[in-house]
């Protein structure tokens, strides 16, 4: 049996293609494609017995550690999937052995109408005539619903097309117009607006200043305009609502100084105002819900705010107003979309196993919801029934920010691709060059590390559909992978004596992340054990003894040292440490969260800071030599690649580039043998403005 045939087992079918298990009644059950590969496994050897060792080496490439617990957690769901149609076990666990199916499976050519039982002659007439009934049926739901159409019937239709970015397209009801925010080359972020209806005039300009602006979104009597507005200098962050007739502005709420996205929505009756905010009693920003019929009312906060295993973030109302969609981060890897009932707080899951939700949208007929997905810094699109609860991609790479125009099924989106690059910049030239590329493919590779034990480079790749950790010569030939994880890895670095492999991963379930080590002779994977769910980039000691990374907690985020051997992990530093360097001298060279760069020597315990926020504002692009430090400067026009003398303490430009070139926050990294600077180079960075239309 081929391994994407689809198959029968009792009154199930399989379709391994789609990673799901159909019902009796054609109710589709997805599943992770990892419970799925198990299933096929067993499907293909039976009727005998297979070890969970095999099993292993076979689905998760040998990796005990990862494989031990998922092989467990495979099967408890298989069997439970399974068991909606009978009430017998289909999967029996041979103890201390492994595991048999205990139903023969049967070969499907195609997907039968109804049942997989065979039949004959007049029975089978009528079940071709009941087939071909139900089969009318379901194509007039087809037609019916706005994306089952015709390929044909559907335009895809590109609506700006000017140098830059254009980003988070908010439709006016009608869909008439469209506002967008616009990053141009120069580093200018301002909104503007372009009128379909005419579309030979070029954009109007709304916003004048040197502040950021963000998402915005349309009253729905297409009067006015909320959107955010950012001003670092000032340190200030508005809601501000403009008046589309004479482009007036007037505060209506404060929102987070920190992070780039300020989501926000407005009910259909205009009535309330839901937004990415962040009251100063509140231990963390979140969705906030403004009545905007009372003068006098405050903001209320919506989202959970003490004890919260997570964070809400964007969101978007139901055409009725009874539901509000939002999408819940829990950590870096883990972030999916919830409807939430707003009379009684009732909540629904609606999606899992995503890792970032980039932007969601009710289509007008109020049961459906399109949201995009970033997985592997790969965007897509998805449609979701919200009666059924299946999801279907649409087959748009880059869609991202979807937006529906309120009163016909007219979906603007954001379409945006990115590719990376491993890139050198020369240290020893008298003539200035441009940097130079190392691994550049069609797939996207970042976060080198350079090992001078080895001589090689390790990176990530996401040429298997998910970002894993693999090593090559330092000028890019002789690429392997090392990981197998089916999941985004990030942030390899090399111990010392270039054995191993530090990186940061999600858990198998998704409720956390740990730091994972990889031997590079047999690639065996090993996971830091660590009393924290949330962690941030790696570094080694040394002795290769201990690894050093940031633990988050509920009230800090600082430096620990998780020692190899299982003692109790270390706080090292108390000023909110976020990445570093240990030395030989016992001296931890590390970037604190808004306060520059620092050093700790963990033998006398002296603190001394060796370049203020001022001087010093990244917090991972940067690497240091026995003589300075490396590091990223950014402002508004440009990028430098700036060196640091410690002797000196003087501070020179090596290289100028455009904004862009640099991956801000990806690493450097030094390779002394061919003195050069490593870096992720953003190879092209473009987004525009779509609108898919359907009739």
């Amino acid at each position: 049996m081929q391994r994407q045939q689809a198959y029968s087992l009792g009154n199930c079918r399989i379709e391994p293609s789609e990673c799901a298990i159909y019902h009796q009644e054609d109710e589709k059950q997805s599943l992770q494609p990892k419970f799925i590969e198990v299933l096929n496994y067993l499907v293909s050897h039976y009727p005998r017995v297979v070890s969970r060792q095999e099993l292993i080496e076979h689905v998760w490439q040998g990796n005990e550690y990862v494989g031990e617990k998922a092989l467990t957690n495979a099967i408890w769901h298989l069997r439970q999937a399974l068991k909606q149609d009978t009430s017998d076990e289909l999967i029996e666990t041979i103890r201390k052995t492994g595991y048999r199916l205990l139903i023969a499976p049967r070969a499907l050519e195609s997907r039968p109408e109804a049942g997989i039982r065979p039949v004959s002659g007049g029975l089978r007439m009528r079940v071709i005539g009941i087939a071909i009934v139900l089969l009318g049926t379901a194509l007039g739901g087809y037609w019916l619903t706005w994306l089952q159409a015709q390929p044909d019937k559907r335009t895809l239709q590109t609506i700006t097309t000017e140098p830059g970015l254009e980003l988070f397209p908010a439709a006016s009801p009608d869909g008439r117009f469209i506002v967008y925010k616009w990053i141009g080359p120069g580093g200018q972020v301002d909104l503007f607006k372009r009128d379909l209806q005419q579309p030979e005039l070029d954009a109007v300009r709304l916003t004048y200043d040197l502040a950021l602006e963000g998402h915005s979104v349309w009253s729905s009597n297409g009067q006015y305009l909320y959107f955010s507005r950012k001003n670092t200098e000032q340190q200030q962050c508005h809601v501000v609502r403009m008046d589309m007739q004479n482009y007036q502005e007037n505060f209506v709420a404060n929102c987070p100084l920190l992070g780039g996205y300020h989501y926000i929505d407005i009910s259909a009756d205009d009535g309330t105002l839901a937004f990415y905010g962040d009251e100063e009693e509140a231990s963390q920003s979140g969705i906030y819900l403004l009545d905007l019929t009372n003068p006098e009312a405050r903001p209320v906060r919506f989202s959970c705010d003490l004890a919260c295993s997570f964070k809400e973030r964007d969101m978007a109302f139901s055409p009725d107003g009874k539901y509000l969609a939002v999408t819940r981060r829990f950590n870096q890897f883990n972030e999916n979309i919830y409807l939430v009932e707003l009379a009684n707080g009732a909540e629904k899951q609606l999606t899992s196993g995503e890792e970032d939700i980039v932007g969601l949208s009710w289509h007008p007929n109020g049961q459906e919801l399109v949201y995009g997905v970033q997985r592997a810094d790969t965007r897509f699109g998805y449609l979701l029934d919200l009666k059924t609860g299946h999801s279907r991609r649409l087959d748009i790479a880059g869609m991202s920010y979807p937006n529906f125009a309120r009163t016909r099924p007219w979906l603007f989106f954001q379409h945006r691709t990115e590719q990376y690059q491993i890139a050198a910049y020369p240290l020893d030239q008298q003539v200035h060059s441009s940097p130079f590329p190392v691994l550049q493919s069609g797939y996207n590779h970042k976060y080198p590390d350079y090992s001078d034990a080895q001589g090689m480079i390790t990176y990530l790749s996401n040429e298997t559909g998910a970002y894993e950790v693999w090593i090559a010569d330092a000028n890019g030939d002789n690429r392997r992978q090392l990981t197998h994880l089916n999941r985004s890895a990030r942030y390899p670095k090399w111990s010392r004596d270039g054995t191993r492999i530090a990186f940061l991963a999600p858990d198998e379930d998704g409720s956390g992340d740990h730091i994972f080590v990889v031997e590079v002779a047999t690639k065996r994977v090993t996971r830091l054990e660590s009393p924290f769910t949330g962690h941030n980039r790696p570094f080694w000691a040394p002795d290769g003894l201990s690894i050093l990374t940031t633990a988050f907690t509920q009230d800090h985020a600082d430096i620990y040292r998780f020692y190899l051997d299982g003692r109790p992990p270390q706080r090292l530093t108390h000023n909110r440490g976020r990445y570093g360097v240990l030395n030989e001298r016992g001296e931890l060279v590390y970037s604190a969260w808004g306060d520059g760069l620092w050093a700790l020597s963990l033998i006398s315990g002296e603190l001394t800071q060796l370049l203020t926020q001022e001087q010093f504002q990244v917090r991972y692009a940067w690497t240091v030599s026995d003589q300075g430090i490396y590091y990223l400067s950014e402002n508004d026009q440009h990028q430098e690649l700036q060196y640091y003398s410690l002797q000196e303490q003087s501070t020179k430009v090596l290289l100028r580039a455009p904004r862009g070139t640099f991956v801000g926050d990806s690493a450097l990294t030094l390779d002394k043998a061919r003195q050069q600077i490593l870096f992720t180079k953003t190879l092209f960075y473009q987004s525009d403005i779509k609108l898919l239309k359907h009739p």
